[in-house]
């Protein structure tokens, strides 16, 4: 290896540790550590990227959160359900959307897990071998926008609120549609791969170091799926504005 590539190497892997500092042991508990920091920090917004039938949602709601909640999710089927989700949970909006990196149309596989592996990217084999059911069993257009024009058709501000992300390797791009808003957002909530699932989709060293970016340090981790020889595939990070 070249002396280049030597300090690459090792100026990637001290951005890591940076990015790390001040976590304790992995937590199994992420919806307590997520209310205690949406109080923490004041929070009065929830942007729910990739919400499927609303999951997430009612976790914050039951763990105490009682701010609006803005959910995207743009598989029509599955959006039905959510918005049946909403109503006794309000103040809750639901939009049939996804995100990006900008306005446009894209086509999404829908997965055969209820839709919880759906993405806009093609699914590596290292998916499917670990779970089958999650295999492509529909694609349909959808609607793209980004997080820094919803911000502003809401008129929401974005330092009142958390972004949580869970859209199956589409991360780096819906970070990329909130380059206006992400260094002003105090918490970030969101779903990475140690070892990429899809086809094209960037993994956890160069999502935190884009985070990084605009400020961004992880103040906690949590374990994710596992393959079936136990190897863990992907976590879940909370990150905080290093400036909050």
């Amino acid at each position: 290896m070249g002396m280049k590539s030597r300090l690459r190497t090792s100026s990637v892997a001290r951005s890591a540790r940076e990015l790390l500092t001040g976590i304790g042991e992995i937590s199994d508990t992420p919806f307590k550590s997520i209310g205690r920091n949406l109080e923490n920090f004041q929070i009065t917004g929830v942007i729910d990227v990739g919400a499927n039938v609303g999951q997430f949602g009612l976790d914050v709601r039951r763990h105490g959160f009682e701010g609006l909640i803005v959910s995207y999710e743009p598989v029509q089927e599955t959006f039905g359900t959510l918005t049946q989700t909403i109503k006794q949970h309000q103040p809750w909006k639901a939009f049939q959307l996804g995100l990006g990196a900008a306005e446009s149309e894209r086509t999404i596989n829908i997965s055969g897990n209820a839709g919880l592996s759906s993405s806009i990217l093609e699914m590596k084999s290292l998916h499917l071998e670990n779970f089958p059911d999650s295999a492509t069993i529909a694609k349909k257009k959808i609607s793209i926008s980004t997080i820094d024009k919803q911000l502003e058709v809401l008129e929401l501000r974005p330092q009142d609120i958390m972004l949580k992300l869970d859209v199956q390797g589409f991360e780096a791009e819906v970070l990329k549609g909130a380059s206006k808003s992400l260094s002003r957002i105090p918490l970030c909530y969101l779903e990475v791969s140690i070892t990429p699932l899809y086809e094209g989709e960037v993994p956890f060293l160069p999502i935190l170091i884009e985070l990084s970016k605009h400020g961004h340090e992880v103040i906690d981790l949590f374990r994710g799926i596992k393959a079936n020889n136990g190897q863990l595939l992907q976590v879940d990070i909370l990150t905080k504005h290093s400036k909050v």
